[in-house]
């Protein structure tokens, strides 16, 4: 049987993939040249200077766990080539350290070589979704002492954890008896990937003023709207807004009261910012806002009528760092995705599921079809995670990898 091999691996947010002839199986070839000689291991010694990581093992048998320029073959990584040595005038060597025959190239002898099917080495990208969260954080006189503090340990332990895969900013708002300026957004840094380092050069471990400040919750959250809008991040996956205050809102017109019109300004502006294609998730800080608020809130935020007749969503609540902190985490992780985008589609999904040959690997760990990974139901060219695999990979760094069999992928 002759295979066509592609392989793809994603190292947190980078990947490479190659395609190239199994170990195992002889490659066809036309009239004249030379012929092929399959996956034959040449030692690396033969090799000046060897490839990369030829002579390490391999136990379970896969490419997958040798360094590109080598594959596996009897528990050890080695290759039949290098760039500049090794195979024939009508061969160049692949990704993978094995001899392939030319496009358009002639080749006979060498046993076994039947014509026609040689995959030559192509270059693919997978990609994952990189979300924007913007923190929108309240610094009324209220967050003042251990609300302020923890608050703060829990975003930049969020932050740290997850900035080399989610892009982070940070908004504090609150107004001076009603301004102005009023909403006031004293603390402001912008997007980015590794953004832990400018979040805590920017926001304070302790309340950073004295006097009474206002909440202006409303007039806040669409202030930060018309930010994100006029200085968009990459459109690499969604924008959120998670919103965490410690106090029901007030207004910048009536700044001294809570009033059923502050509450519903709020409303309403998180509704504005679901609109605006910013889902908006709340989070109380201590207390001091009631249930009835923060569901009206949360379903607003996500499209979802305030009243819940739609069915309600979900808020959270934390009374110290560790379960803010876990607040925090579980809003994100909903907004990071487990699709992970190939630049050739899938010819055969059922084939790429049920092929014993197929090995999707993460972390070095292989996965299994459909109960750990798919393809995606949604796109031909996307790999879904499932389940704990999903879970890991939602965690941080990652290393994924993939081989299909012939038939599976699309390769041109």
């Amino acid at each position: 049987m002759r295979w066509r091999w592609c392989f793809f691996v994603l190292v947190g947010i980078f990947g490479v993939a190659s395609c190239g002839g199994s170990s195992d199986v002889e490659r066809g070839g036309g009239a004249g040249g030379t012929g092929g000689t399959g996956g034959v291991l040449t030692t690396c010694e033969s090799f000046s200077p060897p490839p990369a990581g030829c002579d390490e093992v391999c136990p379970s048998g896969s490419d997958s766990e040798c360094q590109l320029g080598t594959f596996c073959s009897d528990g050890v990584c080695g290759a039949q080539c290098t760039a500049t040595e090794g195979c024939s005038a009508n061969e160049e060597c692949n990704v993978r350290g094995r001899c392939a025959l030319r496009l358009g190239s002639g080749g006979s002898g060498g046993t076994g070589n039947t014509g026609g099917d040689n995959c030559q080495s192509v270059m693919v990208s997978p990609t994952r979704s990189i979300p924007n969260v913007m923190f929108l954080v309240d610094q009324s006189s209220s967050m003042r002492g251990d609300r302020w503090e923890d608050a703060h340990a829990a975003v930049t332990g969020t932050v740290s954890s997850l900035e080399s895969i989610v892009r982070f900013g940070l908004t504090t708002y609150t107004a001076d008896d009603g301004g102005p300026p009023c909403p006031e957004l004293p603390i402001e840094v912008g997007f980015s990937l590794d953004n832990a380092g400018a979040i805590n050069a920017e926001y304070p471990m302790t309340y950073p003023r004295s006097g009474d400040w206002d909440t202006p919750t409303g007039e806040s959250i669409d202030a930060v709207v018309a930010s994100v809008q006029s200085n968009p991040p990459p459109a690499e996956g969604p924008t959120i807004i998670v919103l965490a205050t410690d106090g029901e809102p007030n207004t910048c017109a009536d700044p001294h009261n809570q009033t059923t019109a502050a509450k519903d300004l709020s409303v309403e502006a998180a509704a504005r910012a679901h609109d605006a294609g910013f889902d908006l998730f709340v989070l109380s800080v201590g207390n001091g806002v009631s249930d009835a608020h923060l569901q009206e809130m949360a379903n607003a935020g996500v499209g979802l009528e305030r009243t819940g007749s739609e069915g309600n969503a979900p808020y959270w609540r934390g009374n110290d760092a560790q379960s803010l902190e876990a607040a925090f985490n579980a809003i994100i992780s909903d907004s990071i995705s487990c699709d992970i985008q190939i630049d050739k589609p899938f010819d055969d999904e059922a084939k790429a599921c049920d092929d014993p040959e197929s090995d999707v690997r993460l972390n070095g760990t292989p996965l299994s079809c459909p109960s750990e990974w798919e393809p995606s139901p949604d796109a031909d060219d996307f790999i879904r995670l499932k389940g704990s695999a999903c879970n890991e990979f939602k965690s941080g760094q990652a290393t994924f990898t993939a081989e299909f069999p012939c038939g599976a992928i699309v390769v041109e």
